[in-house]
């Protein structure tokens, strides 16, 4: 299918309203999406290694939550551990050879919630519980005899009929919202988010909202609860954040000087929430998280953008469109931006087993249409088959 092009742009800016909604690194719905990615990485790069193949599975239904930590006498006491339930249909074989899906998954696990939980001990603070199985209507779909047994090792066929939606820009919204809760870790020598904070814990929610030039910031931040005494004590860290996030704010571009506020654990009468927690994010006190509910691959919730519903995380790197599309399409986005300066958006549509690379729809919306060819030429060269294994050695985080 032949890309297809047009000027038909819609810039959310030219709206009276706008809505950005991030959720941190630590909440639920984030930890179950970072987790179901990171497992689904992990074995794609373990099968390709060793099989000379990405073996089939999908890992994109994991849950996490529904722990209890309580702080009682100046003491955190764990009442119920939380669990982490990685469901999914996995290989579980090649050759009638085993593979141990534990040995691969908790350590990842672990290692993942360890660095943005710093507070939790995953050896004895995490019930994992690798729920996989490997039943098909497909004989030898899971537990392949050989490569043969694997027919996309060879041809790509889309693996869902779905839907990528792709954006290259980003408002003043939306670089607020993602700047505000970026701000609050750095990046691990695994490549995963650790936080630079040691008084609050990560499960932030920034909501942004726009009407006209006025833009309200509104961030959920949870404070340590063993590490104040006093109310007045909890509002002179919460007023810390709120200056420094106003710093955050005043270093991104805002060409069309929206006038913008920016309020921290504050109800609609001025006063403060008393958010709290002791390790650091909700899947401590009962809350839950399952894969596609948080943020989508561009790491925001933009809700006045044409958008796709496609959850990617979990999802096979080898033939599944919202994994692989998203991957690629986004880095065409980022080149066409940097290089051509050009607002767009990519829409990708495939079909069920047709070739993934040959997709049913293949469309692309310029601001400026003098670019069209050299935009071409960039996603031709980025949205290609050769450079699907990219994923498997790429952390992403969003």
């Amino acid at each position: 299918m032949e890309l297809k092009v047009n000027n038909n742009y819609l810039n959310p800016e030219d709206n009276e309203l706008e809505i950005v909604e991030r959720k941190g690194i630590g909440h639920p719905d984030n930890l179950a999406d970072k987790l179901a990615m990171e497992c689904s990485r992990i074995y794609s790069k373990y099968t390709y290694d060793k099989y000379n193949c990405i073996l089939h599975h999908n890992l994109d239904k994991l849950y996490i939550g529904g722990g209890l930590f309580l702080l009682e006498n100046g003491k955190i006491v764990r009442k119920h551990k939380i669990k982490v339930v990685l469901n999914g249909r996995i290989s579980t074989e090649m050759n009638g050879v085993a593979i141990d899906l534990n040995k691969l998954f908790v350590p990842v696990i672990k290692r993942y919630l360890k660095s943005v939980m710093p507070r939790i001990n995953p050896d004895e603070d995490l019930d994992i519980n690798i729920n996989c199985n490997n039943y098909s209507k497909r004989d030898y779909w899971y537990t392949p005899r050989n490569i043969d047994d694997v027919p996309d090792a060879n041809s790509i066929l889309a693996a869902d009929t779905a839907l990528c939606v792709l954006h290259n820009d980003m408002t003043f919204c939306e670089k607020l919202c993602f700047n505000l809760e970026h701000s609050f870790w750095k990046t691990n020598k695994y490549g995963y988010p650790e936080p630079i904070n040691k008084d609050i814990g990560q499960d932030i929610k920034v909501m942004v909202s726009r009407i006209g030039k006025d833009v309200t910031a509104t961030i959920c931040i949870p404070v340590f609860k063993d590490l104040y005494n006093t109310y007045e004590e909890y509002e002179k860290i919460i007023k810390k954040y709120e200056k420094k996030l106003n710093e955050v704010a005043q270093k991104i571009d805002n060409p069309n000087n929206y006038n913008y506020v920016i309020n921290v654990n504050r109800k609609n009468d001025g006063t403060r929430d008393l958010y709290t927690l002791v390790k650091g994010s909700c899947v401590e006190c009962g809350e839950e998280g399952v894969v596609g509910r948080g943020n989508d691959f561009s790491g925001l919730i933009s809700s006045f953008r044409n958008h796709s519903v496609e959850s990617p995380f979990g999802k096979n790197e080898r033939y599944h469109t919202g994994r692989i599309m998203n991957y690629l399409g986004r880095k065409a986005m980022i080149r066409i931006k940097k290089e051509l300066d050009v607002k767009c958006d990519l829409y990708i549509l495939s079909r069920s087993h047709d070739e993934l690379f040959n997709p049913l729809l293949y469309y692309l919306s310029l601001n400026d249409l003098s670019k069209e060819n050299e935009c071409r030429k960039i996603i031709n060269e980025e949205i290609r088959e050769d450079k699907i294994n990219n994923i498997l050695n790429d952390v992403e985080i969003y």
